[in-house]
Order: structure tokens, then C-alpha cells, then sequence
């Protein structure tokens, strides 16, 4: 988590950026609801800047998360990213949204990400703690609500974290978070930037994580 980074969350109806150094935040901004992406990431990394008092030349790396969620958000986020990525010389990196949400929470057990699609279906995994490194119980995946609370009450207990869990069902054996962390913050994305770049080093190119192909339908069966 070294450096400077900067992180871009466009994957929900409002979305944010945020600057931290050394896993420190150092400002975050949070966009309006129902905010227009196109008009507020560039201007909002502006005056966050500013407000840090970064400037490009000491950026460490570009963080941007990558999906599931809004198709036009995801595009702009990613294109924002790779624009930077060129005009200021440094690398960017892909984190998967449903991974912001499971790091949101403080969680031994079993967290369940969760972000709503239609028609009763939601963009969802399932990770073994809320760690960075926690495996995958349910990989991310398109799923039919029903299939999902089934395979989730076989599970003994579980925290739930995301705007998916609005459309879901549960026993009493399920914990859900404070609705403050269903959206997933810009300052989670860049510190997971910061430390999958350490693991991993920066993506040759960040792309969207759609978890849905054209017309394809959700998954009735949960692995």
C-alpha cells in the first residue's frame, strides 16, 4: 500500500474518488445521487487533488473499480482510468467490485457481496472472511434470488453487505451491515489497488467485470 494512489468508484448510481498515501486516506468525495458520472469524475479528481495537495507527478497508481454494476458507469470509470493511466505516465489496476463491498466490513466469517440487477436477480459472491486475500465460498456471478438465499441457508452464519441484500431474504442467522456500506466507497478501491499492484503489479489494460453476457439469463443454480 505505498504511495500515492487514486481511486475511482463509478459502478452505482452515485460513485466517488478518493487520494490515499501510504494506506492513509487523505480526502475522499462522494458524488451526489443520481449523479452524471461524465460531468462530475474528472472535476471531482480536480479539486480532491487539490484538497490533498497532490499533484499528478506524485501519484503512485490509478485504482478503478471494475464491476458488476451500472454498463455506462463501468465504461466512464474504466475510460477515466485508462486516459490518466496514458496522459500522467502511470499504471492502473482493475479491482472487482463485489471484493470493495466484502473489504467494506470487519468479518471472520462468511461475507455475501450483493449488488441488485433485475428482476429479482443480483450480481453476487460469496467470500470466506472480508479479508483481501479471502477465498471465494460462491463465485461472482448474475443469480436468481431464490437460488442464492437457498444456497445461503446452508451456510451457519454470514454477514451481508451491498444494495442486492434489498431483494434477498433471510433467516435470523444473517447479519446485515449498516446501509452506509452498500455502496462501495472510492478510498476501499484505491486501497485494494494498492494491494493487489504489490501482489500482482498494475493490469496491462483494466477492463469491465460485466458478469452478464447479451440476453443471458441469471444462474438458478448456486455452486
Amino acid at each position: 500500500m505505498r504511495g500515492v494512489w487514486l481511486g475511482i468508484e463509478t459502478t452505482t448510481a452515485t460513485g466517488g474518488v478518493a487520494v490515499m498515501k501510504n494506506g492513509v486516506l487523505l480526502a475522499e468525495e462522494c458524488f451526489p445521487i443520481r449523479a452524471t458520472h461524465s460531468e462530475k469524475v474528472l472535476p471531482g479528481i480536480a479539486r480532491l487533488l487539490k484538497q490533498a495537495e497532490v499533484t499528478p507527478e506524485e501519484i503512485t497508481g490509478i485504482a478503478v473499480s471494475s464491476g458488476p454494476g451500472s454498463y455506462t458507469g463501468l465504461r466512464i470509470g474504466i475510460a477515466t482510468a485508462h486516459g490518466l493511466s496514458a496522459g500522467w505516465g502511470i499504471g492502473a489496476v482493475g479491482v472487482e467490485t463485489l471484493r470493495v463491498l466484502a473489504v467494506s466490513v470487519t468479518a471472520e466469517c462468511p461475507v455475501l457481496s450483493c449488488i441488485t440487477a433485475r428482476n429479482s436477480e443480483v450480481y453476487a459472491a460469496v467470500y470466506e472472511n472480508s479479508s483481501f486475500e479471502a477465498g471465494e465460498i460462491i463465485p461472482p456471478g448474475i443469480y436468481t434470488a431464490s437460488a442464492i438465499e437457498k444456497r445461503i441457508s446452508r451456510l451457519d452464519e454470514v454477514i451481508v453487505v451491498g444494495s442486492g441484500k434489498n431483494v434477498l431474504s433471510f433467516s435470523d442467522k444473517v447479519r446485515k451491515t449498516d446501509p452506509l456500506w452498500d455502496t462501495p466507497r472510492p478510498s476501499i478501491v484505491a486501497l485494494l489497488g494498492s494491494l493487489k499492484t504489490e501482489l500482482y503489479g498494475f493490469d496491462d489494460h483494466p477492463t469491465p467485470v460485466y458478469l452478464r453476457g447479451f440476453n443471458e439469463k441469471a444462474d438458478s443454480n448456486v455452486p
